[in-house]
């Protein structure tokens, strides 16, 4: 994408940890291009390869005639630079961007892998392309055990033992455990997409933001470059009235990590989609936070229930609600304190750089042997 996320936050990870390859990395311009500038990997600038993403819930027919103009107008840039650097493997990162670079891929008779980000529904448009692409690849590499389940039975278990798993890692940071303070900050980080689901975390929080004077809601994050975004994010401004105004803050973008889980106490991830795997969840167990989650995806990967954090069901704001305020009520207790160390113990031993990267490695070889 233009912006920066979870799929380009991969990008730059598989990059800068893996020794002995040279990466390439198409991109359009924008802010993920200039941070990725800043990785080992050398940039190739082609202003059509652009993501595809349906608006809410739908996509839109201006968008479905436009995916094969742009691929057609990449193909040739792709294939030009494939062969004038010599690349012996082509990785897709994510579904959409298969499509640009499939045909490149078959003309040039490289080997082909597809990363495998989200979660999609059987019958619709994004699993049409995963089976048509899917089959056809060398391998699926799915971030999680819920995405490699669901990309099985779109592909009827016609992959050809092509799929395997290899869970996105981070570094463990060091932290200091804070000392009590009057106010508690839950804490939402991710971009202001209506699937995120954070107008729903607002009217759960809001109930117990009015009846408690040391409690606020932290907002991390930026509308992407989106009509449908930004209306969401002026939706959401919306919901805010005078009584909550001190009381909900939006951050924007903030690159600092150790900023933004300085800031936060409990992080809750509650998208109306279910989640392939949360950078931002891992994120906020590995700096030592309590976490709420939604119980689908593979959230249920990183969360298991009153054990590493709290899982809610989907899209019942009701029962965030409560969970909230036990997590609120119990936040000094020991049965927090050791959910907590919990959580961070399950990402060091679970979620590491090193074994992304041996994984990675381990891919690479058995491809390119």
């Amino acid at each position: 994408m233009e912006s920066w996320g979870g799929g380009e936050l991969f990008l730059y990870d598989l990059v800068n940890n893996i020794e002995g390859y040279e990466f390439f990395i198409a991109s359009p311009p924008g802010i993920a291009y200039n941070k990725l500038l800043k990785s080992k990997a050398r940039l190739i600038k082609i202003d059509n390869l652009k993501k595809f993403y349906r608006k809410q819930d739908k996509w839109l027919l201006k968008d479905k005639l436009r995916i094969p103009f742009q691929i057609k107008l990449t193909a040739a840039k792709l294939i030009k630079n494939i062969l004038s650097n010599k690349i012996d493997l082509i990785i897709a990162n994510g579904n959409f961007a298969a499509l640009y670079a499939f045909p490149a891929a078959r003309l040039t008779k490289r080997k082909f892998i597809i990363v495998q980000h989200l979660l999609y529904e059987k019958n619709s448009i994004e699993a049409k392309v995963t089976s048509f692409i899917g089959q056809r690849a060398d391998m699926l590499a799915c971030v999680s055990n819920a995405v490699a389940s669901r990309t099985r039975a779109i592909l009827n278990n016609n992959g050809n033992g092509n799929i395997v798993v290899i869970r996105n890692g981070m570094q463990l940071p060091d932290i200091t455990e804070r000392s009590t303070r009057e106010t508690i900050n839950i804490g939402v980080v991710g971009s202001i997409i209506y699937a995120k689901g954070i107008d729903l975390i607002i009217k759960a929080a809001k109930p117990l933001l009015l009846e408690n004077e040391n409690l606020r809601l932290h907002i991390f994050g930026a509308p992407v470059n989106d009509e449908e975004s930004l209306k969401y994010y002026n939706e959401l401004k919306a919901l805010i009235d005078d009584k909550l105004k001190d009381k909900i803050v939006f951050h924007g973008h903030v690159e600092s990590k150790e900023e933004i889980y300085n800031t936060i106490d409990i992080a809750v991830n509650f998208s109306r989609v279910p989640e392939s795997l949360s950078y931002s969840t891992m994120e906020a167990m590995a700096y030592g936070k309590l976490v709420i989650g939604a119980n689908a995806g593979g959230i249920t990967e990183l969360i298991t229930d009153k054990q590493t954090g709290f899982l809610v069901k989907p899209n019942d704001v009701e029962q965030l609600t409560s969970t909230l305020r036990h997590c609120i009520d119990k936040f000094y207790s020991e049965e927090i304190k050791i959910i907590k160390e919990n959580a961070r113990k399950h990402i060091k031993e679970n979620f590491s750089l090193d074994k992304f990267r041996d994984d990675y490695e381990k891919l690479f070889r058995s491809l390119l042997k």
